[in-house]
């Protein structure tokens, strides 16, 4: 018989907490670029997410929620799982919430779910763990929710992230929502921005 992995305590305060981890994550959404500390749940699974990757999970995803997780995340899911009863899918096609805690797993930008013109909001949202974020780094952000510009450094996606993602642009109001996270660090780049750099 297998031992049963141990399920860590999800929010202290379920929906206070769900819905404080909720509004940090509008406001980053709203100002692309800007860095947020994510300081809710108290504990996370063991495994390569970090406390905003899984707050944010627990957050938004629900039993109406596909979500995958790259090998790296996958200790997670009996986690999520349990605490959001979100179904847990082995193909990134199938999913509306990608978490990647190894961003060279990251599947390519084209073959996830884009929406459509008249529901855009079916596209996917991609949380990464990556290696570092920095508030004045080599990235230029512009669009809604940015006075000007705004600078961002991001350390460990793939090589040719960026200009996949440029790609994608063509095609809006299709595309996907992208959450960067390091530890207790999240910062949005939602399909609405424009990334200059690399």
């Amino acid at each position: 018989m297998r031992p049963t992995q141990a399920i860590e305590a999800g929010f202290i305060d379920p929906v206070d907490d769900a819905n404080a981890v909720f509004r940090q994550v509008l406001d980053a959404l709203a100002h692309p670029g800007r860095i947020v500390e994510i300081a809710r749940p108290t504990r996370v699974p063991r495994g390569s997410l970090g406390r905003a990757a899984i707050g944010v999970a627990m957050a938004l995803a629900d039993f109406e929620t596909p979500v995958w997780l790259d090998e790296a995340a996958a200790p997670a899911a009996s986690h999520l799982r349990f605490h959001c009863n979100c179904p847990i899918v082995s193909k990134p096609d199938q999913a509306t919430f990608l978490l990647a805690a190894e961003p060279a797993s990251v599947p390519a930008l084209a073959t996830l779910p884009l929406g459509s013109d008249t529901y855009p909001d079916q596209g996917a949202t991609l949380v990464i763990e990556v290696q570092a974020l920095d508030p004045d780094g080599s990235l230029s952000l512009e669009g809604p929710g940015i006075d000007g510009r705004a600078r961002l450094g991001v350390a460990g996606l793939p090589a040719g992230f960026w200009e996949a993602r440029r790609a994608l642009a063509a095609l809006f109001p299709r595309g996907i929502d992208l959450l960067l996270t390091r530890g207790d660090l999240l910062v949005a780049v939602p399909r609405t921005s424009t990334v200059r750099g690399s």
